[in-house]
């Protein structure tokens, strides 16, 4: 099975940096990805939202460099979580969980990350 994502887009915050009972470090933030349509002869931008999360130093590393505005490429893989609230709803959401990451600047340089 193939299970791989690849995009380019700008955090719409802060990467939020946190740990786990057992000490790994767990890092989340939203990715903005912009695509392009052209609708009546108008260009129109329609912006999807991805949450995405990282472990160990690679969260860390994200932590320290990344931050709101920031324009990286992932890539990782997806992620469905799937729980029950209180009232007995049942409910999912998908995530990207990221192995590699490139720190996209103006200046056409980069530099990148990979998963432990």
């Amino acid at each position: 099975m193939i299970n791989a994502v690849t995009l380019i887009g700008r955090l719409g915050r802060d990467p939020e940096l946190k740990t786990s009972e057992s000490g790994t470090s767990i890092v989340n933030f939203p990715l903005a990805f912009h695509e392009y349509r052209q609708n009546n002869g108008e260009r129109k931008t329609v912006t999807h939202w991805f949450n995405c999360c990282a472990f160990g130093s690679l969260a860390e590393i994200c932590s320290e460099f990344i931050h709101k505005g920031s324009r990286i490429g992932i890539h990782g893989q997806l992620r469905q979580s799937n729980w029950e609230t209180k009232e007995g709803d049942k409910r999912s959401s998908v995530e990207i969980l990221v192995r590699d990451i490139e720190f996209l600047s103006t200046n056409g340089t980069s530099t990148e990350v990979k998963e432990d």
